[in-house]
């Protein structure tokens, strides 16, 4: 039997649900939500309280699944959705898509993006950020380091700092003037 049930009750750490068969209304029992993958690799999503969608029973069952719910005028199709492009687009605005069409992967995160890992190797021809860069801990460059404004170390600025001890020939001069 296939029938459609509003989320009524949500259990998402045991991976079930109760919904609320309207047209009769009457409540399930719990039931699972289906999930595109479980075991190794896993996927998970979870619905809301008061989403609209199907559930599918074996014949003479209460036990059955959750399948998921679609969309329509009231929840229309995410932006930029299309074959090849798998979209989440999350409660605060954020969204995280991929187009395996073109091999790009986009990301807008609202708030704060964390990262953590052992290590992060990241293998590009050309890396562009846009906006301020915070780094607590050591950079080492293996190439060539340009700024287009000017560097300071120290509150020292390598284009307007001066130097004492000033000598003619091949003498050194001394260190930064502070």
């Amino acid at each position: 039997m296939i029938r459609y049930g509003k989320v009524t009750s949500i259990f998402p750490k045991k991976g079930t649900i109760k919904v609320t068969f309207e047209d009769i209304n009457i409540p399930s029992v719990e039931i699972p939500v289906l999930q595109g993958r479980t075991d190794g690799t896993k996927h998970y999503s979870f619905p809301k309280i008061g989403e609209v969608g199907i559930c599918i029973f074996p014949e003479n069952t209460f036990n059955g699944f959750y399948l998921g719910s679609g969309y329509d005028e009231a929840t229309p199709i995410p932006n930029g959705a299309g074959e090849g492009i798998e979209i989440t687009v999350f409660n605060d605005g954020t969204i995280i898509s991929y187009d395996e069409n073109n091999s790009k992967l986009y990301i807008n995160c609202q708030n704060e993006i964390e990262i953590v890992a052992k290590n992060i190797k990241i293998e590009c021809p050309k890396t562009k950020i846009i906006g301020d860069i915070d780094i607590t801990g050591s950079v080492n460059v293996k190439g060539d380091l340009n700024a287009s404004e000017d560097v300071t170390a120290n509150g020292i600025s390598l284009t307007t700092h001066l130097h004492s001890g000033v000598k003619a020939g091949g003498d050194k001069t001394g260190g930064p003037e502070w």
